[in-house]
């Protein structure tokens, strides 16, 4: 599953991102608010140092019980924050390297006029409290690249809707989405470009919301990341009896935890510190390491001859994307005959990730440029009876699997890349781990042959079930080639 900003693509699973909430108003019903865009901007930049990873700005209250304000008014406030945004945004550092850097923008906003104003190169998403009763906002948002965020609820914006009841309220919910999902698709939206938000409070009693909290894989299944806007609720006042909403950073840290157990992959909060010490704390027990594979093939889909020939058959333009790549991983991983065909060291310029091997018999030559070319450390995973005693390396005598575990049981390897070959990447493929799929196809080329290896190995047995992907890029290079990346089905996930 991606999101798919004006400027990055974000790819889960991950850590889940913090977004920052900075009201330009000063009726917040958390008291937090302020009509001075100084402090709004030094209250974001303080956010993003404690680990927001998105920035939400709302210049009008959500609350039912105020007028709402003008449209010349809410984009007066929201222009006095963007103009200056994206300096404060590029003086920020991360507080660690999981965090989204630069940090990202989000408008909180539902009418379309204003919406017309303010969407810019600075706004990386539009969170429409709306319910998008029509496909304006969606429209303005294809028209921009920017993802839209659609939250459930029923009526109007800042209309009292306590006396609704339900009596399916997941089901009445996915029906929602469904219907909007597909409005914001016919604007042209694409999938990876749209955010879901079941409106915790929105519309719902204390009950509703405990179900919502419950029951949230129900709305996963459209495969768009879901918000959970979780700081200080009603709900939490409701259960702990505490009306000040500033009194309720504990309960927040509550259902965030919870929301984490359910799989959301946004949260909308206050206190960013408290909720960011949350995720840092969960995180290890959550960690999933990630894994990336990477080939060429050729127009037959084939990546290497019969006899495993070397694969240089692409361009430089593609060696350059699989540096580029490199560059995310923490670990590469090979089978030795790749190694032996390619003549590979997987080295990485201004990084020193693993460079790990895999081969049952463990048959090494001693001389091969591998292991006497600096770079990061040299992981050799082999069975329990190969003779590697001379070999400078640190040698794991374990399976694929065995190591795997290693792997993720390291906190400073978060993703692996895997170049080949066919047989170890079939091998990830059974255990059904691969994330990402980056293949460069390259229809100047035929191998032919039955015995010349594919993406999973020589043709041959079947999967044990059909593995799901998304294409989420492609582009046409010089020599025809063609850049292709897929992210695993949420079917998968």
């Amino acid at each position: 599953m991606i999101l798919e900003t004006p400027t990055r693509k974000i790819s889960f699973p991950r850590r889940p991102l913090l977004m920052g909430i900075v009201n330009i108003n000063d009726d917040s019903f958390s008291g937090d608010g302020s009509l001075d865009p100084k402090k709004a901007l030094e209250q974001a930049r303080q956010q993003i140092k404690e680990g927001a990873d998105i920035i939400d700005i709302g210049a009008e209250s959500a609350r039912t019980n105020r007028e709402a304000i003008s449209v010349e008014e809410e984009v007066r406030r929201l222009r006095s924050f963007l103009d200056n945004w994206v300096r404060v945004r590029d003086e920020t550092k991360a507080i660690d390297c999981e965090q989204i850097s630069p940090s990202l923008l989000s408008v909180n906003t539902w009418r379309p006029e204003v919406v017309e104003q303010i969407l810019g190169p600075e706004i990386d998403l539009l969170n429409d409290m709306s319910a998008l009763p029509d496909d304006r906002n969606a429209r303005l948002c294809a028209q921009h690249r920017v993802p839209l965020l659609i939250m459930h609820s029923v009526g109007q914006p800042k209309v009292s809707h306590t006396h609704k009841r339900w009596r399916d309220l997941m089901g009445s919910m996915v029906q929602f989405f469904e219907e909007k999902i597909a409005t914001a698709k016919s604007a042209g939206l694409k999938s990876t470009q749209i955010v879901i938000d079941p409106g915790l409070d929105f519309a719902k009693q204390k009950d509703d919301n405990l179900l919502v909290l419950r029951e949230l894989k129900k709305i996963k299944s459209f495969g768009c990341p879901v918000l959970l806007p979780i700081s200080r609720k009603t709900i939490i006042g409701d259960v702990l009896d505490l009306p000040d909403p500033c009194e309720r950073d504990p309960g927040t840290v509550a259902l965030l935890t919870q929301g984490i157990l359910k799989g959301a992959h946004i949260f909308r909060v206050h206190n960013v510190r408290a909720c960011w010490e949350t995720l840092k704390v969960i995180s290890p027990f959550q960690r999933r390491l990630r894994v990336i594979l990477n080939l060429a093939i050729s127009a037959d889909g084939k990546i290497s001859t019969t006899g495993n020939s070397p694969a240089h058959f692409t361009s430089k333009a593609d060696l350059k994307r699989l540096l580029e790549i490199r560059k995310q991983a923490d670990a590469i991983l090979i089978g030795r005959a790749t190694l032996e065909a390619d003549q590979m060291t997987m080295t990485v310029e201004g990084r020193a990730p693993w460079r790990c091997v895999i081969s049952k018999e463990g048959k090494f030559d001693q001389s091969h440029p591998f292991f006497h070319t600096d770079g990061g450390p040299r992981h050799l995973i082999v069975s329990s009876t190969a003779e590697t005693s001379k070999l400078p390396a640190t040698i794991h005598r374990t399976d694929l699997s065995g190591f795997l575990r290693k792997l993720k049981n390291n906190p400073d390897i978060n993703t692996l890349l895997c170049e080949g070959g066919g047989s170890l990447a079939r091998k990830l493929f059974e255990l059904n781990l691969i994330d990402e799929i980056n293949l460069t196809w390259a229809p100047h080329t035929l191998f032919g042959g039955k015995d010349a290896p594919t993406i999973t190995g020589l043709c041959g047995d079947f999967l044990p079930s059909s593995r799901h992907y998304e294409l989420a890029r492609m582009t046409s290079h010089q020599n025809d080639e063609v850049f292709l990346t897929y992210y695993k089905s949420q079917l998968e996930s």
